[in-house]
C-alpha cells in the first residue's frame, strides 16, 4: 500500500506543475505577437519616416518600408510571415547579409526583432532599425531607430492587443 502511495505522489507532482502552465496559455501565440509587433512597428515607421531620404546622398540605399530585410533570429523570426498587408519582409542570416553587402557595395537598413519583455501588466517587443555595411569582409551593424510595441491583455477578447507604439531614434 505504501509503495502505491509513493507512485501516486510521483505521478501527481509533475501534473500539478503542468496545470498552471496550461491555464496561462492565451489565444495569441508567441509568433503572432512578434508578427503583430513587426507589422505595427513598420507601419508607424513608414508613416513617420517614409518620406525621408535616408540614403545619405547616395552612399547608402534608401529605406523602402514596403520591402524590408529582417535579420534572421531562429528563435524569433523563423515562423514569421513574409508579408503583412502592404509590407514585405525578407529574412536573412548574417552570412546572407554580408553577401548582400558585397553585391550592393552600399549600406542598407535592416530590422531586428528583439525578444519580448514582461513589463508588469504589459509586454513589450523592441523592433530596431539598423544600418548594415561590410568592412574588410566583416559585417558591421549600427543601430539607428526603433519602435517599441507594447501589448496589454484584453480579458474580453482573451488575447493580447497592441496598446501603444513608441518610435525613437539616435
Amino acid at each position: 500500500m505504501h509503495a502505491t502511495k509513493s507512485w501516486a505522489v510521483l505521478f501527481l507532482i509533475p501534473m500539478l506543475w503542468a496545470v498552471p502552465a496550461f491555464s496561462q496559455e492565451t489565444s495569441e501565440s508567441k509568433d503572432s505577437l512578434y508578427s503583430m509587433a513587426l507589422a505595427a512597428g513598420v507601419e508607424h515607421m513608414q508613416t513617420q519616416w517614409g518620406y525621408i531620404d535616408d540614403g545619405d546622398r547616395g552612399s547608402r540605399i534608401r529605406t523602402d518600408y514596403h520591402h524590408l530585410i529582417v535579420r534572421k533570429n531562429a528563435e524569433i523570426t523563423d515562423d514569421l510571415p513574409s508579408q503583412s498587408n502592404e509590407f514585405h519582409f525578407e529574412y536573412l542570416d548574417d552570412a546572407a547579409l554580408l553577401a548582400k553587402c558585397s553585391k550592393l557595395k552600399k549600406g542598407f537598413s535592416i530590422l531586428e526583432v528583439h525578444p519580448v519583455h514582461d513589463r508588469g501588466a504589459t509586454l513589450k517587443i523592441h523592433i530596431a532599425q539598423s544600418w548594415v555595411e561590410s568592412h574588410h569582409g566583416r559585417l558591421w551593424i549600427g543601430i539607428s531607430d526603433w519602435a517599441d510595441v507594447e501589448f496589454r491583455y484584453d480579458c474580453q477578447q482573451r488575447a493580447y492587443v497592441i496598446s501603444d507604439v513608441k518610435l525613437g531614434g539616435i
